[in-house]
This record gives C-alpha cells, structure tokens and sequence, in this order.
C-alpha cells in the first residue's frame, strides 16, 4: 500500500541521489537505504524503477518546471526571442534527464585521447551532416545552409517523435501495452519544413 509521506521521502532520496552521484546510483535498494525503508516501499509506491523515474522527473527536476514555465508563461512579445528560451530551457531540461537513460544506449565514447567519438554517440545525425554536404558540393542544395543545424533539426525531431511512440507504448488508457506507430502527420510536417529550409 502506498503512503504519501514514505512516498515523499523516496523521492527526495531519488533526487539527492540522482543529483549527488549520478544515475547510476538510481537503484531500487540505493533509494530505498538513503530514504531509510525498505526496497519493497519502492515497489509499493511507485510500482517499479520506472515508475519511480518517471515521478522523479515529473515532481523532482526543477529544470522541467522552468521548462513549462517558459514554454506557459514567457514573454512572446520578442518571438525569436521567446523561441531561444524555449530552446534553451527544453536543452537543459533533456541534459538533465538524458542520464537517466544514456547508460542504455551509450558504450564507451570516447577516444584513446578522451575525446568524444561523436560519430558513435549520434551516428544518424554525423552521417546525415556528412550527406548534407556533399550535397552542397554537388549544388543540390544552397551553400549557406548550416549543415549542422538542418540535420540537429531533423534528427532532433526524429528522437522527440520515437520519445513519444515509445510514451505511447508504455502507458496505455486500459494499462496494455499499445500498437507500435508512428507521428506520421508530425513527421511530414518536420520533413516539409526541412525541405523547405534546404530548397530556398
């Protein structure tokens, strides 16, 4: 059974711990030690570490309420303005959260001079910049494009659409596991504006 106040206390104890050494200390008994109860109030609360995750991000990360605040209540008065601290206040939100998961789907990324090996940590978006400008040389597409920032746009937008297939797997309205699909409307409006963007 859950109780709100143990809940309360496993959830400072999941901040402080994710704050103070990282997410790899996030483990269910490491919680549960630093909230002083038990690994099973863990489960009682919150159902699994996903679930406990989830509620740390959602009521712990203070970047994520900057974030929807900015987005909610900013100045829209100065648009571009506007739309550089909405950018900037979602990136600190992701630098935030991204521990959580890179430990999945990161390995070692890092040169033997401890240089980031950026082409394995975002090898679609290093292809993708690669392709782009060869297709610059060739005059396909305009010289003056930012390379960089047309492919971050779209594989920026590729990884929040997958965020949200897989968002939509996870929590179903009857608790089932959803039907793999796609944002095939927020696709093609992404991949029309890109096109756009490399046509003009």
């Amino acid at each position: 059974m859950a109780r709100p106040r143990v809940r309360e206390k496993l959830l400072d104890a999941a901040y402080a711990l994710f704050r103070d050494d990282g997410a790899a200390a996030l483990t269910t008994r490491g919680v549960a030690a630093k909230a002083g109860t038990t690994e099973a109030s863990v489960f009682n609360n919150f159902g699994a570490k996903a679930g406990l995750l989830r509620a740390l991000v959602n009521e712990r990360l203070p970047q994520l309420i900057e974030a929807k605040d900015c987005v909610k209540h900013g100045d829209t008065t100065d648009l571009r303005l506007w739309l550089e601290q909405v950018y900037s206040s979602a990136e600190q939100f992701y630098i935030a959260v991204a521990p959580l998961t890179t430990p999945f789907w990161v390995g070692n990324i890092h040169d033997s001079t401890g240089d980031v090996l950026s082409e394995i940590l975002f090898p679609v978006h290093s292809v993708l910049c690669e392709r782009l400008q060869a297709l610059q040389q060739s005059a396909k597409i305009s010289p003056s494009i930012d390379t960089h920032a047309v492919a971050s746009l779209l594989i920026g937008a590729a990884l929040h659409n997958a965020l949200n297939v897989i968002a939509r797997e996870l929590v179903g309205s009857d608790g089932s596991q959803l039907e793999r699909g796609t944002g095939n409307a927020a696709s093609s409006a992404v991949v029309d504006q890109v096109y756009g963007i490399l046509t003009t």
